[in-house]
């Protein structure tokens, strides 16, 4: 996709604040291009450590490694779910999860309050994340990731236009290929007709 995005000037907008870690996050897997970035617990431990979230001589476990892809896969799911189609059992999933994550209300210098990770290494990491998607709650940001609807893709998108109703990261790449698909499949049934 980086090639084509880049032929037609097109610049995918990330979230802004404290949600553009859970932005990335969130598209460490996604359908068009290389499908799964943390293929094992190493590259979840470079990912981390690149974002400055876990100490470079730290260790990743498989079970934090395990732990951390089953949050990000249940936050994609429901991002990608209506609110009244999300189950039951997938937010006890992403609750249980949640759980173990320690954060704590930390106050800046003007008295305002924060949520901060507690715990350490992985721990401090998932938590940055989840303080994220709250922050982007209380903004009003967090409502504004979605799924690309274009099932070729299915990246997770920050939608910026005025009313919320974007369904494509990028009208011009995805929206097209959708158009033209939907063209081409009702060419094809009006054909047999």
């Amino acid at each position: 996709m980086a090639g084509l995005a880049e032929a037609i000037g097109y610049e995918p907008r990330t979230a802004p604040g404290e949600l553009a870690l859970v932005h990335a996050f969130l598209n460490t897997w996604h359908a068009d291009g290389p499908r799964e970035r943390l293929e094992s617990p190493e590259r979840l431990r470079d990912w981390l450590v690149k974002r400055s979230l876990l100490a470079p001589a730290a260790r990743v476990s498989v079970a934090e490694f395990e732990g951390v892809r089953r949050l990000r896969d249940g936050l994609r799911r429901l991002i990608g779910t209506p609110a009244d189609g999300v189950a039951a059992a997938e937010l006890e999933a992403i609750n249980r999860l949640g759980r173990k994550m320690p954060l704590v209300v930390q106050f800046d210098a003007a008295g305002n309050p924060r949520l901060e990770p507690g715990g350490s290494g992985v721990q401090i990491a998932v938590a940055r994340i989840l303080a994220g998607i709250a922050a982007g709650r209380i903004e009003g940001t967090w409502p504004r990731l979605k799924l690309c609807r274009n099932v070729e893709c299915q990246r997770i998108f920050y939608d910026t236009s005025k009313n919320h109703s974007a369904i494509w990261c990028s009208s011009q790449i995805c929206g097209n290929r959708m158009h033209a698909r939907a063209h081409r499949a009702r060419a094809h049934r009006d054909g047999e007709a």
